[in-house]
């Protein structure tokens, strides 16, 4: 009786309880893997999101900089597109540059660029006769800036069919530009603008830029029903008042004062057009019909900014102006008469204004950036 105690003491004993950490162990590598492939997929997911789905990059963005503040998606971003940028450059160091559309032979073999009109527009057809009377358009064969990263398009222009009649000149031509020597992906598509038979206008968003003095009923953000028989082309404006509250003013209307540090993009009574720093245009503010400003020129009386070449974030304002991503941009030529606009796929503020250089801009602004809003 005496050995029952211990016997019922020694069964009641529990399990060694080593097991169970063991069991913990083995579970983190499946956890971790779990983990991993659920974080992959929802990376995936977003970027799928941002490049496919209209609307979902911006909306994303503006939810995350509401709750975490800008400064956590601008490291979230510059992040993001270095990460995607270092894997392009890996991808694609050894691939030739992309030309993207069909050059004719004929317009390969024009002349250099030295001639007023040294290259007749070509298209699939025919080429387009020569204008007589219009020695600026269409531009000049360009040289490319980096000729080990160029196409055969680059330099040359092409018609595009929008807006031309009869046997008219074209009103609009494009051109290929790969600006960056690293970077042979890194492309710029330009359309020029015959400014002397286009008129251009400016429409506000319907809530961007945002403005306390202006209602949204004053701004219902669609082009005029009355102008849409002879609409050639829409593209982007600038960035969100959020984002450096860049001045704007359409019919007398101030959305936002200017500021002196901007880039003005400058619309006048005479339908001519200025890009200029703004207190190198503010004394003409009573000839304006509408202005839009940017961040600092790009190019300005022929000249890249000095500062294009620090590591600033003036051109995207919650990302670097290093940063490589999409940009867009409007530009002018020496005569005033021919206007550029650019979108460039996986390039810098630098490059960006190294094409607009290339083609023939002495003054340039850049537009808006990212993978939503650049658009032609």
């Amino acid at each position: 009786m005496r050995y029952l105690p211990r016997r019922v003491a020694e069964e009641a004993k529990p399990a060694p309880a080593e097991e169970k950490p063991k069991e913990k162990k083995r579970r983190w590598p499946r956890r971790l893997a779990i983990g991993l492939a659920v974080t992959l997929v929802g990376v995936g997911g977003v970027w799928y999101g941002i490049h496919n789905i209209p609307g979902f990059g911006p909306a994303l963005a503006d939810g995350v900089r509401a709750v975490l503040g800008p400064s956590v998606v601008a490291w979230i971003e510059d992040t993001a597109y270095g990460i995607a940028d270092d894997i392009n450059v890996w991808r694609h160091k050894d691939d030739a540059p992309q030309t993207f559309w069909e050059v004719p032979a004929s317009a390969q073999a024009s002349s250099s660029a030295e001639a007023p009109v040294a290259l007749p527009v070509a298209s699939a057809s025919a080429q387009a006769p020569a204008n007589p009377s219009a020695t600026w358009f269409p531009p000049a064969r360009f040289e490319p800036p980096f000729p080990g990263v160029a196409t055969p398009a680059d330099g040359v222009w092409l018609e595009l069919p929008e807006g031309r009649r009869g046997d008219d000149p074209p009103l609009l031509v494009k051109g290929i530009v790969h600006p960056d020597k690293k970077r042979p992906f890194a492309a710029v598509a330009v359309v020029a603008m015959d400014l002397t038979r286009i008129n251009l206008r400016l429409i506000a968003g319907t809530t961007e830029p945002h403005s306390e003095k202006i209602s949204l009923a004053e701004r219902p953000g669609l082009i005029p029903a009355a102008d849409h028989a002879d609409l050639i082309a829409v593209f982007n404006g600038g960035f969100k008042a959020l984002h450096g509250q860049y001045g704007m003013m359409l019919d007398g209307k101030i959305f936002l004062p200017p500021r002196d540090i901007a880039c003005t993009v400058a619309l006048y009574r005479d339908g001519t057009l200025r890009i200029r720093t703004w207190p190198n245009v503010s004394s003409t503010q009573s000839d304006m019909v509408a202005y839009r400003q940017t961040p600092p020129c790009l190019v300005e009386q022929g000249s890249l900014n000095d500062k294009l070449t620090e590591s600033t974030k003036n051109w995207g304002a919650t990302v670097s102006g290093e940063t490589v991503i999409r940009r867009s941009a409007i530009g002018i030529d020496a005569s005033g008469k021919t206007m550029f606009y650019a979108l460039g796929e996986a390039v810098t503020a630098q490059s960006l204004a190294k094409a607009m250089q290339a083609v023939g801009a002495v003054d340039a602004a850049q537009l808006d950036v990212n993978y939503a809003y650049p658009r032609f």
